[in-house]
């Protein structure tokens, strides 16, 4: 009789649910032999109320199974053959303006919760929790023993490598200038000074003034434009702040058939070389280059 009394005091506390007990995969009787159970059915029932696997898989201190798992990670090895190879184009007027840098937010790190609630007692090793504390340990190691306890298991992961090897073709890259980009002179080959003596594959010129009060002749921005973007195998310009404009154009151009464009409807050409220009003309903001020279030595 003293012992009911002591089980129902430690039930007071409990979820008024014993008369319907918790039937638990893992938390259902062993066949073990009936008189040996139930000597101590009474704390059987107390673990399944309390689920208390974990407990019991702890206090009697059951193997851990294990297993190996294998996988296999595959790395790709790029073989690039070829050389690299950019093609420069010019484009009108300004580069587009720079996309605004966004600052990564500062954001305070997270702090421990203080609060945390400990770990529930029937989950630490060998600690017995209060609701079979009043119970021998030899009671409690036999009613965990009429239990049916999963075995803890671990899978341990071996990871092998796998080399994949591709080849691919060097890439070309495009290089935009924008050679007449305000202020002039630009970081593309705005000015600089054609030969003194034209090649052959130019055979001769002629030149087209654009007056202040013409759209082509109101700037040197604009007179670079002009040259480089409206007139067909513009050699130079020259922009005079007082009368505007001048385009020299070559005329019966032999082009290279390479950079072939708007600006330069037979490609580049030949022997068309510019360096800097160290003698701008009087008055005149300097030499604007062409857009089909072979090589610039201004920039």
């Amino acid at each position: 009789m003293h012992f009911l009394r002591l089980f129902l005091s430690v039930l007071s506390t409990a979820p008024a649910v014993l008369s319907s007990p918790i039937l638990e995969q893992d938390l259902n009787e062993r066949s073990l032999s009936a008189s040996a159970c139930s000597k101590v059915v009474t704390i059987v029932e107390v673990l399944k109320l309390y689920k208390a696997t974990p407990f019991c898989s702890s206090y009697l201190r059951i193997s851990t199974s294990t297993s190996t798992a294998t996988t296999t990670k595959s790395t790709v090895s790029t073989i690039t053959t070829g050389t690299p190879l950019t093609t420069t184009v010019f484009a009108p007027g300004d580069p587009p303006a720079l996309a605004a840098r966004n600052e990564p937010e500062c954001n305070s790190p997270q702090l421990a919760n203080r609060n945390a609630v400990p770990l529930e007692l029937d989950e630490r090793d060998n600690v017995v929790p209060n609701y079979v504390s009043v119970f021998p340990t030899s009671a409690i190691s036999s009613a965990c023993s009429c239990l049916n306890l999963p075995t803890p298991s671990t899978v341990t992961t071996s990871t092998t490598t796998a080399t994949i090897r591709t080849t691919v073709s060097a890439p070309t890259t495009t290089k935009t200038i924008y050679p007449c980009a305000a202020p002039l002179p630009s970081p593309g080959p705005a000015y600089g000074d054609a030969p003194s003596a034209l090649p052959s594959t130019i055979p001769g010129t002629e030149n087209t003034r654009f007056y202040l009060d013409t759209p082509q002749g109101t700037s040197a921005q604009s007179c670079c434009n002009t040259c480089f973007f409206e007139v067909a195998n513009c050699i130079q310009a020259f922009f005079y702040s007082y009368q505007g404009c001048v385009v020299q154009q070559g005329v019966g151009v032999i082009g290279t058939g390479q950079g072939v464009s708007g600006s330069c409807p037979n490609g580049k050409i030949e022997g068309l070389v510019y360096g800097p220009d160290v003698m701008p003309a009087f008055r005149s903001t300097g030499n604007i280059v062409g857009p089909c020279g072979v090589a610039y030595n201004n920039v």
